[in-house]
């Protein structure tokens, strides 16, 4: 009785979430959906070819979230659970008996909503999960990094202050820490700004303190989830955004296959110097664990008002990385040296290739920055949810989805064109 009662309070809880079309919101989205929630989910307003009330344009937002095959999502939640939620349902189902998708704005007021809708919101919402943001690194794009990630935050804030009282989350990064080289704990960070490695970081660093002095003095219950660099799905390597890692991975399997096109005889201790050294942490984290983490800490109570790293706790040093990727590349007889001076010597033609390439992530190869996780592994160990180990055979599952879907260079997915989510 008491878990029947338990289970009725959940499924009545209404979620507001923002960015629920891009890479970790949809993933946590259908988790959202598996776990018996109702969703509002306030996605940006865009030129659709079909009317925003037709079925054409629904689709696409199912799609963007679910995926092309959701019930194997469904399916793999069973298994690892041993928990089927509304059994006869599938995920289609699920989002549409349990999903009312709004069209708008963060940076905008009122939510870029109409005045009664978003009073409606206010008073029906329970909790605000806010994922929306953008993500690229480019420094000329300053502003619009303020202007979604600060000012964005600043409205759902307000949202959040609005009307019922709701508790809200926040999905930061873990590098707000920019670039130090030491422990950063899950605590705020109350020191002074710290040099960051690009104007991401820095707009991720001002909307966190946003949202914890905008909450402490509006009595709002927060939580912050700090993700570190996010890979895609550690058993089938699914992904929509194929950066970091995957950048590195193509460039280097171009090299290879470039040198074998000019060269008629077997590839022979050819040398490339890339920049780094070999004992920076890489920290990757596989979309699923991300999304099944973030999910079971917010169902804690004691999660209220704390800072959650979901990072790896044994992440891999780059020289590992490059040993475990090589081989699964297929990449033979070419030497990869890592070389913390690199850019201030005479580069081959191969060098300068990797170095333009791959040079909006230089800063992360020199890193030796190490993530507490004490309050994350507090909750994942109760939970049973373990980082999956950064392994040649997780390697090999990451690439070989990355080329078989040609890198995400084919054709832009819906998921890709909706990075910034509302």
């Amino acid at each position: 009785m008491e878990r029947d009662q338990f289970n009725m309070e959940k499924r009545e809880k209404i979620v507001l979430v923002t960015g629920a079309t891009g890479f970790l919101g949809s993933a946590i989205t259908r988790r959202f959906l598996t776990s018996g929630y109702k969703l509002r989910l306030l996605i940006r307003k865009r030129n659709y070819d079909t009317s925003p009330t037709s079925f054409g344009w629904e689709s696409t937002i199912k799609e963007l979230i679910l995926g092309s095959q959701p019930n194997e999502y469904l399916q793999e939640q069973h298994s690892i659970n041993g928990i089927w939620t509304n059994a006869d349902e599938s995920l289609y189902n699920l989002f549409l008996n349990n999903v009312e998708i709004f069209e708008g704005d963060i940076t905008s007021s009122y939510l870029g909503l109409e005045k009664q809708e978003h009073k409606r919101l206010c008073n029906e919402v329970d909790e605000v999960f806010h994922c929306a943001a953008a993500t690229h690194f480019e420094n000329q794009q300053a502003d619009e990094l303020v202007t979604v990630n600060v000012k964005g935050t600043e409205n759902m804030l307000q949202f959040a202050s609005t009307g019922k009282q709701k508790r809200f989350h926040y999905v930061s990064t873990a590098y707000v820490a920019g670039k130090q080289n030491e422990i950063v704990y899950e605590n705020e960070l109350v020191d002074e700004e710290p040099l960051f490695n690009n104007e991401y970081e820095r707009s991720k660093f001002i909307a966190e303190q946003v949202v914890i002095q905008y909450a402490k003095s509006n009595e709002i219950p927060y939580t912050i989830y700090r993700p570190s660099i996010i890979v895609g799905n550690s058993k089938t390597g699914a992904t929509c955004k194929f950066d970091n890692i995957y950048i590195f991975a193509k460039v280097l399997l171009n090299i290879r296959n470039s040198v074998i096109d000019h060269k008629s005889e077997n590839l022979n201790d050819i040398s490339v110097r890339v920049p780094g050294v070999p004992n920076a942490l890489i920290n990757l984290v596989p979309i699923d664990y991300v999304a099944d983490a973030i999910v079971a800490i917010l169902k804690v109570k004691e999660s209220i008002n704390k800072i959650f790293h979901i990072t790896n706790p044994d992440p891999p040093e780059l020289s590992e990385l490059r040993d475990l990727l090589m081989p699964v590349l297929g990449i033979k007889g070419i030497n990869v040296k890592i070389d913390g001076q690199v850019e201030h010597k005479r580069l081959s033609a191969i060098e300068r290739l990797f170095l333009r390439h791959t040079k909006t992530y230089y800063s992360y190869l020199f890193s030796r920055l190490r993530f507490d996780c004490r309050n994350t592994q507090g909750v994942l160990e109760s939970a049973g949810i373990v980082c999956p180990a950064i392994t040649r055979d997780l390697v090999k599952v990451l690439v070989d989805f990355a080329i078989s879907h040609n890198w995400g260079d084919a054709k832009q997915t819906a998921s890709q064109k909706a990075e910034i989510a509302c």
